[in-house]
């Protein structure tokens, strides 16, 4: 199934309207119905994770992300997740600690980049 079938469905089955999964996203009516119709693909990933949210769904499940593949998680003897994902935020010019949110959004950059460069 399409995302935007996906999106569409979901909103159904757990009667929302078009304007509170709009309001729960942070966009307007018209956009919800564009991702609904297909005419917007390219979703931004933080609308992605708020649209989960209000669906009550994973990203993954919306995006086609094998969910095998997303909780697997190599270690580094020594390192946590959260510690090589500072670190990699450090390299690029953050700095200090990831709060949750920052790791979050970390994550799912990771995992659409990987999408995009499966298709």
């Amino acid at each position: 199934m399409e995302f935007k079938d996906k999106i569409k469905n979901r909103r159904l089955e757990l009667n929302l309207t078009l304007e509170e999964v709009a309001k729960a996203v942070g966009v307007s009516t018209p956009t919800i119905l564009r991702y609904e119709s297909g005419e917007i693909k390219n979703v931004r990933r933080d609308k992605i994770k708020l649209l989960a949210d209000a669906l009550q769904v994973t990203p993954s499940y919306l995006m086609d992300w094998d969910e095998k593949e997303e909780t697997q998680k190599k270690e580094i003897p020594g390192l946590t997740e959260k510690e090589i994902l500072t670190r990699a935020a450090h390299k690029v010019g953050h700095e200090g600690p990831l709060t949750d949110e920052e790791l979050d959004n970390i994550k799912l950059a990771i995992q659409i980049a990987l999408a995009k460069h499966k298709k």
